[in-house]
């Protein structure tokens, strides 16, 4: 599943409103070249629209995991990876016990370290807005072996999502710039871009 990850470089992260919509804005994304894509619990039934996803052959992935409780539905619903903002306890072993990849979030070297110890097998570095990919570049200096996605308020601008590749990140993933009826769009236009 990192090999995907790491392959499409822009996962797009999806906070609908119900998960007919979810189902929709991953359709799209599909049709643009969105081999992987995440959906969050912040969705209703957030479970509905994975089984479905995921049923048709889809990547999918579990986003604002807080629980190491909320693992094993996902897994089971047919989630590939699970995606936390922290480190919730036991949420990198429940992943691991369901086979599922484990995607904690981090930020300070220390927090880094601890999810990284607790075996993780990417760390998201959030939220990326509150830091520089300097930030990130030297995350990588000490910790070389990490693969590190950046997530948290970067525009869906080549520029920007350039400048978090060329730090270290082995992916970027974009909310909120991808949201609206044009997100399909706006992703397949920056992926051309990054080309």
């Amino acid at each position: 599943m990192l090999d995907r990850i790491r392959h499409q470089r822009v996962v797009p992260i999806l906070r609908s409103p119900t998960p007919g919509r979810a189902v929709a804005a991953a359709g799209a994304l599909a049709e643009a070249g969105a081999e992987v894509v995440e959906l969050t619990h912040s969705t209703p039934d957030v479970l509905s629209a994975v089984r479905e996803l995921s049923a048709r052959g889809a990547h999918v992935g579990v986003g604002t995991v807080t629980t190491a409780a909320q693992v094993e539905p996902a897994a089971e619903a047919g989630a590939a990876f699970v995606v936390s903002f922290a480190n919730p306890d036991g949420f990198v072993a429940e992943a691991h016990r369901c086979g599922v990849v484990a995607i904690p979030g981090a930020l300070t070297p220390q927090e880094v370290h601890a999810a990284v110890t607790a075996g993780a097998d990417a760390v998201k570095v959030f939220p990326a807005r509150a830091v520089t990919p300097a930030h990130l570049g030297d995350l990588r200096t000490v910790m070389p072996d990490v693969d590190f996605l950046a997530t948290g308020g970067i525009p869906a601008e080549p520029a920007a999502v350039s400048e978090w590749l060329a730090a270290g990140a082995c992916a970027v993933g974009l909310g909120g710039a991808l949201a609206g009826d044009d997100g399909a769009e706006r992703f397949r236009a920056l992926v051309a871009q990054l080309a």
